[in-house]
């Protein structure tokens, strides 16, 4: 194995950690880490079917806690908005996007960490809002996480309740983009080879982050998630900086 593929695997095993142990967020760690030692064609379509098996694995382990009414609706309107950030994706300026999206996680993230909650939705007729927003940032940028995990916070929901409709979000979305990249050509038997490799330490990797968190409190864990989400944003923010040459 080279030291290329070593590197690939290592960070693959972290983006499972990272989903495995908060829901969200393995995309965000892996794309900007990845691009520094391969192509961006290859990172995505190596993610996305890394997505889709993280999610089968964590949704297979905690299906009991589904909240399956939410997550029908976040999934649906989700997909109405996938085809409008496609178009949006054309017509918009990318980097200003990313920042403003950037900019409100980390202010959403940082007012839930330092000031107490009082912010709750007590029911899920919201949910199409946010399935929406998540299906049209997911299909301009395939950042669809922040929408619904600021939704699931929200909500209350356990660890489990949102790691649950988190995973099932993404599989829908996952099989829509891994068939789309397939079309396109993106899933080369390059990808697959080292999808094939991965898939051990990824499946590992992502158990060792949910057994990590499925007993946390539900105060300690939201704490964890607008933590990462604080991360997430300064990411996308770091994303919109000018190349330097």
């Amino acid at each position: 194995m080279s030291d290329i593929n070593f590197i690939i695997i290592v960070i693959i095993a972290g983006a499972g950690f990272v989903r495995g142990a908060v829901g969200f967020g393995d995309a965000l760690f892996a794309m900007p880490l990845l691009a520094l030692v391969a192509t961006t064609q290859f990172s995505s379509a190596l993610m996305a079917l890394c997505a889709l098996l993280m999610a089968l694995i964590l949704l297979v382990r905690e299906w009991k806690h589904l909240e399956f009414q939410a997550a029908v609706t976040l999934i649906a309107c989700g997909f109405l908005g996938i085809p409008i950030g496609h178009q949006l994706l054309k017509l918009g300026n990318e980097s200003v996007v990313k920042a403003i999206l950037g900019v409100a996680v980390m202010l959403f993230s940082l007012w839930s960490l330092f000031r107490p909650s009082v912010v709750e939705l007590k029911t899920n007729r919201p949910a199409p809002i946010f399935g929406f927003l998540s299906g049209i940032l997911g299909g301009a940028y395939n950042i669809a996480g922040p929408p619904l995990v600021i939704f699931g916070t929200l909500r209350k929901w356990s660890a489990q309740q949102l790691r649950s409709v988190m995973q099932a979000y993404c599989i829908a979305g996952s099989i829509v983009i891994v068939t789309l990249k397939a079309l396109d050509g993106a899933v080369t038997l390059l990808v697959l080879r080292h999808f094939a490799f991965a898939i051990p330490v990824l499946a590992a990797a992502t158990l060792i982050g949910q057994r990590l968190t499925r007993d946390m409190p539900t105060e300690r864990f939201a704490r964890w998630v607008h933590v990462c989400l604080l991360i997430s944003s300064l990411t996308l923010l770091y994303s919109c900086l000018p190349a330097q040459s």
